[in-house]
């Protein structure tokens, strides 16, 4: 009955720290954001965003480093598979310019 107990609790304070963890880089996320919105809004990245969709609009996508493949691939699907990509690392920012990201094209 004891270690039921503790079994419980274990596994309640593992969902809380994972969930704290989320909120975290959510605020991160959210955060890492604003800065690039700001800082494009300033016109001093504009040599920057070497890729633009169909319509010459350049698309971008900030991510963190901390977060899964997946977010990165479901970013670029939503934008239609063009992006300039920022992502927040340790040591800085890495901007990458994703030119074509089709997973239905026939290789």
């Amino acid at each position: 009955m004891m270690e039921d107990q503790r079994d419980k609790a274990a596994e309640q304070a593992v969902k809380a720290d994972a969930v704290k963890s989320e909120e975290e880089e959510a605020r991160e996320l959210g955060n890492f954001e604003s800065a690039v919105d700001e800082t494009l809004a300033t016109g001093y990245l504009d040599d920057t965003l070497t890729v633009t969709d169909a319509d010459g609009v350049a698309q971008v996508l900030p991510v963190l480093d901390s977060e899964p493949i997946s977010h990165l691939v479901e970013g670029l699907e939503d934008v239609g598979g063009r992006a300039n990509v920022f992502v927040h690392t340790a040591d800085g920012v890495v901007v990458l310019s994703v030119v074509e990201y089709n997973p239905n094209a026939e290789e």
